[in-house]
């Protein structure tokens, strides 16, 4: 017994944080202290099994002495590396780099298998200790702790690659392939497994397992043939087997993660926008008055040139620099894979400010505050393919209340089908108009801040670089969370931790990165033809205008069709965008109002003049316009898009995710409404060829096959009627046993996923993947652009990049990204901080509502965006404190 104690006063001695400043010679010590600990305990098992001539008793015996031999193997690779980690460093009170995390890494392996140890050991005596579980366990850990020493062995080759640099990342002449050729092969099953989540904190490990679960299941559904409700049962069934059978799981999760394409992330990532998440913020996030999504027009603005990157601020008088002319810098329309297209973003406010879209129609309803100070300028991460600001809303309505400042969160368009640098160039588009229209978010525009997470800190910092370029107002500081700043397949400490990250495996790392960065030609093809499409609607709809003829996009399936071809946008809830406009002289009233195609009544969209020559936009009161608005607070997920593609007058629609109620002077409007929505079903857009032999559109009318009397729903465009309903009960019936019974005979054999490159070959063989290099499939050529990488900036554009606080983890893939690009900021004298967090994974914030540790690192990036906001956190009376309004 008293033995025992003075080993948990030693485990306890050495679970003391270190600081930096203390001695090497402190930090082998106490890392001696916890690997001899460990020893003695697995000596002590290793005697008592001895005698064990049971299979199992081998087994345990086995399992144990080869846990000794990978832990004295372990200990001078972790002398070594404690020996130069500290040359990586930030700065000596931020120690962090990607070495420190592996060594943090095995100090986790270490204590869980320690813990593993004297469980066995205190009791292995007992009648209910089950040894064929723990047998399995130790053995887990036995694998886990030799890849770790792996691991370290690739780490003492990248020092010898940077040790003349001092960089993380080596140069060019080193590549992955080389780095993995020089060390054994790492097994990513024991990652995936039993010692699933091991190196995170305990509020983490749970969701990471349950996300695995569902991955695995997930893609046992996605790659098996049959319908919803076969796919449905189907995924039921396998989570269950892989929550059972954790090496089955991990077998699978290295399968998706070696021979899945990009198409798989998304799908997978997107569950993330099914319409219950979507309702979830509402529930248990924080309330909001103001939560409403704008389609920005894709129309020319014209911002006024900086010399010293200040001017050009909202609500700057006139005259204040009457000698100096102004001189204006045209900013670049988004065009690049698919042409000009509108831009989706969502603004978030705690209060209802004076001037914020939507208020003048409702300022009798409810408080209006004074504008605000700041703005926060925010972009959502998700690899550059998935996810959008309704799937990060969940933090943002919590940040949106603690710094009592208007958030503008983009949806820019995702890869692969709008790869770089489409996404970029959204961004800074958007950024340049929120500039311009800083009274419509309720905002003076006294300090505009960038923030954004993972893809989206990335796209943040392309947009500072590209308005110090331009010589426009720079933001006037620059949050970034787990940032990547070298878009590149370039090997450093830190990225090999997603070899073994639950939420970022280094495959789909890699083939984001790669449909970002290195599209295929497919893609590009596909590009150039959904330009031509965009390019042909534009032109015909402005040559009927030049003829005066009412112009109208084809609506219904051959809507939904153009939009499956369109760039992919990060709300992928909207689905029902409509493009249409009426010139004719029956519809004049009606030049600038936006339908709404899922209500029955009225608009419930806010639309808002825009001049292009003046480049100012209005609000238009109840008084100037048809439209009907209602604002609402609770928030909920009404998914609408209304475009004007029109540049000489343009709209920008405003969608408000909150309840609506209908003012009560509509009446007329109903009737408008309806009579314009008639128009649209009796006629299509078509083509005929003229006299010249040229193709001209023409409108023609749509021949009815039900008469309206006879109509008893009506389902979006598709009436339904009392003849043809008995029939259609009858065939979904029918379809529904069928599934039911082809279902029971396919849920229970496991799909294999084809391997990349061919379809045809079917992957079955799991266990031949352990011997495959990581990087087989992932050698491509980044292009050295550094608005695609910013680490690639060049000092002049740096030095003049705004305070800037970067906030990372300790096990991030992006960890060396972030310390590197915070060392280059820190050489040329620019304001930068570095908080490096522990325990959590890369993209925490998605879990701030369900994880303490995750919301405490959600709190610590308001403390930091406060910061560059220079106002406080905690208020009381959002609408009256000082530094926000």
């Amino acid at each position: 017994m008293e033995q025992q104690q003075q080993q948990q006063q030693q485990e306890a001695d050495c679970s003391i944080p270190l600081t930096s400043g203390d001695a090497i010679t402190t930090e082998e010590q106490q890392s001696l202290m916890l690997f001899d600990t460990l020893i003695d305990l697995c000596r002590n098992n290793i005697n008592y099994f001895e005698s064990d001539e049971t299979e199992t008793g081998l087994r345990l015996h086995g399992a144990f002495v080869g846990l000794i031999d990978h832990i004295e193997m372990a200990k001078p690779l972790v002398r070594t590396v404690q020996s130069f980690m500290h040359e990586y460093d930030f700065d000596p009170s931020v120690p962090g780099n990607g070495f420190r995390s592996f060594l943090a890494v095995v100090e986790c392996c270490v204590k869980t298998a320690l813990k593993l140890a004297r469980y066995v050991m205190e009791n292995r005596s007992t009648i209910l200790f089950r040894k064929a579980l723990y047998v399995k366990e130790v053995e887990a850990y036995n694998h886990l702790m030799a890849s770790l020493c792996t691991c370290l062995q690739h780490a003492q080759t990248l020092r010898e690659w940077t040790r003349e640099s001092g960089d993380l990342f080596p140069d060019e002449s080193h590549s992955v392939e080389e780095l993995f050729a020089h060390g054994g092969i790492i097994n990513q099953y024991c990652f995936y497994g039993r010692c699933l989540g091991f190196q995170f904190c305990d509020s983490i490990k749970p969701l990471l397992k349950f996300i695995s679960i569902g991955m695995a299941g997930f893609s046992e559904g996605y790659y098996s043939e049959g319908g919803r409700i076969s796919k449905a049962t189907s995924l039921m069934y396998t989570s269950t087997k892989y929550m059972l059978d954790p090496e089955l799981r991990a077998r699978r999760i290295v399968n998706i993660s070696q021979n899945s394409n990009v198409d798989f992330c998304k799908a997978f990532w997107f569950l993330a926008e099914s319409e219950m998440m979507h309702s979830l913020p509402s529930f248990v996030g924080f309330k909001v008055k103001v939560n409403r999504v704008i389609t920005i027009p894709p129309e020319p603005i014209q911002l006024k040139q900086s010399t010293d990157g200040t001017e050009q601020r909202s609500g700057s008088t006139a005259g204040e620099n009457p000698v100096q002319e102004d001189i204006f810098v045209d900013i670049p329309i988004p065009k690049s894979h698919g042409g000009a297209a509108p831009i989706k973003a969502r603004l978030i406010s705690a209060v209802k400010r004076k001037g914020m879209i939507g208020e003048r129609s409702n300022s009798q309803r409810s408080t209006i505050y004074p504008a605000s100070r700041g703005l926060l300028f925010h972009c959502h991460g998700g690899g550059f393919v998935a996810q959008s600001s309704k799937s990060h809303e969940s933090y943002l309505r919590e940040w949106a209340v603690t710094l009592n400042v208007p958030i503008l969160s983009i949806d820019y368009s995702l890869a692969p089908e709008a790869p770089f640098p489409r996404a970029l160039e959204e961004v800074f588009y958007a950024y340049c108009w929120a500039l311009r229209n800083c009274e419509l978010l309720g905002t003076t525009g006294e300090r505009i801040i960038l923030a954004g997470d993972s893809a989206g800190a990335n796209l943040n910092l392309g947009c500072a670089m590209k308005a110090i370029e331009l010589g426009i107002r720079r933001p006037d500081g620059i949050f970034i969370a787990y940032c990547p700043v070298l878009i590149s397949f370039v090997p450093s400490p830190a990225r090999m931790l997603c070899l073994m990250d639950p939420l970022l495996p280094f495959g789909f790392m890699m083939r984001c990165l790669k449909a970002y960065a290195c599209p295929s030609l497919e893609v590009l093809e596909e590009n150039r033809k959904r330009h031509e499409q965009r390019q042909a609607i534009v032109n015909a709809g402005q040559q009927m205008r030049n003829n005066n003829v009412p112009v109208m996009v084809p609506t219904g399936s051959d809507r939904r069709d153009e939009q499956d071809k369109t760039p992919d946008r990060s709300d992928s809830g909207d689905d029902n965008s409509m493009w249409e406009q009426l010139n004719s002289a029956n519809t004049v009233q009606l030049q600038n109002q936006h339908l709404s195609p899922v209500s029955d009544t009225a608009s419930d969209t806010l639309a808002l003049k825009s001049q292009s020559l003046g480049n100012t936009i209005d609000i238009i009161s109840p008084d100037e316009s048809n439209t009907i608005t209602s604002l609402e607070e609770d928030s909920q997920p009404i998914t609408l898009q209304q475009v004007n593609l029109n540049t000489e007058r343009s709209n920008v629609t405003v969608v408000d995710d909150l309840d609506m109620d209908m003012p009560s002077d509509i009446s007329s409007e109903q009737n408008t409404n309806q009579n314009v929505s008639n128009f649209i079903n009796s006629y299509v857009l078509d083509t005929t060829t003229n006299a010249a032999g040229e193709l001209e559109p023409i409108l023609r009318p749509v021949s009815r096959s039900q008469s309206e009397e006879n109509i008893v729903l009506d389902i979006g465009r598709e009436a339904i009627s009392v003849q043809n309903l008995q029939e259609r009960v009858t065939t979904a019936a029918s379809n529904f046993v069928s599934k039911v019974s082809n279902t029971l005979t396919s849920i229970t054999a496991s799909k294999p996923i084809a391997a990349s490159g061919s379809q045809n070959e079917l992957q079955t063989n799991l266990d031949a993947l352990i011997a495959r290099s990581p990087s087989d499939e992932f050698i491509f050529h980044v292009p050295k652009d550094s608005h695609l990488s910013p680490y690639w900036a060049t000092d002049e554009v740096l030095s003049q990049f705004p305070p800037t606080k970067i906030l990372t983890v300790v096990l991030d893939p992006c960890l060396d990204d972030c310390v590197m690009f915070a060392k280059r900021l820190k050489s040329l004298n620019r304001s930068v901080s570095l908080d490096i967090l522990p325990g959590l994974p890369h993209g925490f914030l998605n879990f701030a509502t369900i994880s303490k540790e995750a919301h405490e690192g959600s709190k610590q990036c308001v403390q930091r965006i406060a910061e560059l906001l220079e106002i406080p956190t905690t208020l009381d009376d959002p609408g009256t404190k000082q530094g926000c309004c």
